[in-house]
């Protein structure tokens, strides 16, 4: 009598600095099928190890391998949070935590390699141009901070992709217009600093934009301190459209995104398409079509025509990052591709 062997566990997770979403699933040869699943706030807990061991408890014995998405820079398997105080080292992870097979993924990385795994109703396509199978992909979208990985496919039109890692978010913020620069002096005051785009494209950039247009209103004065309006009040109020300067900081907001989305386009000419995503583009996506984001996208001077042939989409799916991350852990239990521990 033959006797039938349990599928083993695997662990994927998409872990960022406000959030962290995990997943236990077994990998069977027809598909991957969720055992169980849980979001978590990140800040609950003093390290990543820490959340793993709460998240698995007894099971942790049955996890044969794991792949996890992290919001941070990677160099062999070792790196620390943007947005956390927390250090990693997939190595000791892996033996603390008893599972043999681990790596730690870029966050947007995990995001190039989730989007194999979408469908086309996963995505809203904001200038009609249609992706080319063989092209390079951009990746990037702004939440706790601002991310950006590419990928290119294998071989020819080829599904599937190799991908890697860019701190691109932080790459200096260019002002396109008077207002901009004041937009640039005034964040520049509040960070004591350098400003990289990554301090407007995000949830606290949001909250800045929506300070700057209060200021400029007069609603508040040039010295007011005290905690900012968060990012989800900020999109709530604009939403109601009862709030001028919510509206103004979520237009202003997709416009940057949007030019910033042009500079990687320029930088990668990914015929493959650009692709915003995370929780924030799908907040905004009733605000796409109808703000200047398409317009700042494209509005690349002499090389206009070439960045508005680039397409570009939103995402629509929130776990496209877990997605990314659970393709990786299936591909431990086939084989170790070094091209998964590339830092």
């Amino acid at each position: 009598m033959k006797v039938q062997t349990a599928c083993p566990f695997l662990l994927a997770g998409d872990i960022g600095g406000t959030k962290a979403l995990l997943e236990l699933f077994e990998a069977h040869p027809e598909g991957p099928q969720q055992v169980r699943q849980a979001a978590l706030q990140s800040a609950d807990y003093e390290s990543l190890e820490a959340m793993l061991a709460h998240f698995l408890g007894t099971e942790r014995a049955r996890v044969q391998a794991a792949a996890l998405s992290v919001a941070a820079p990677l160099r062999r398997g070792q790196g620390r949070f943007t947005n956390l105080p927390w250090r990693m080292d997939q190595s000791a992870l892996s033996k603390e935590l008893g599972i043999p097979k681990l790596v730690l993924i870029n966050d947007f990385v995990a995001a190039v390699f989730g989007i194999q795994g979408l469908d086309e109703a996963d995505l809203c396509w904001l200038n009609g141009e249609a992706p080319d199978p063989a092209g390079m992909r951009v990746v990037l979208g702004p939440g706790t901070g601002l991310g950006l990985g590419f990928g290119i496919p294998r071989s020819g039109s080829s599904p599937l992709l190799d991908a890697w890692p860019s701190e691109g978010g932080h790459i200096d913020f260019a002002p396109r217009s008077d207002e901009d620069a004041e937009i640039w002096r005034y964040a520049r005051r509040a960070f004591e600093g350098r400003v990289g785009y990554e301090r407007l494209l995000s949830g606290s950039g949001l909250s800045l934009l929506y300070s700057f247009y209060r200021l400029q209103s007069g609603l508040v004065r040039s010295n007011e301190s005290g905690p900012r309006t968060e990012p989800a009040e900020v999109s709530r109020r604009a939403g109601n459209g009862g709030d001028a300067d919510a509206v103004r900081a979520v237009d202003k907001f997709l416009e940057l995104l949007g030019a910033f989305a042009g500079n990687a386009a320029l930088l990668f000419l990914p015929q493959g398409g650009v692709y915003l995503a995370g929780g924030m583009v799908i907040h905004m996506v009733s605000h796409l079509r109808r703000s200047a984001l398409l317009a700042s996208f494209s509005d690349k001077g002499r090389l206009s025509d070439v960045v508005a042939r680039i397409p570009l989409a939103a995402v629509l799916n929130p776990q496209l990052e877990l997605f990314g991350a659970r393709w990786c852990a299936e591909q431990l239990v086939r084989f170790r591709r070094r091209s998964m521990a590339r830092p």
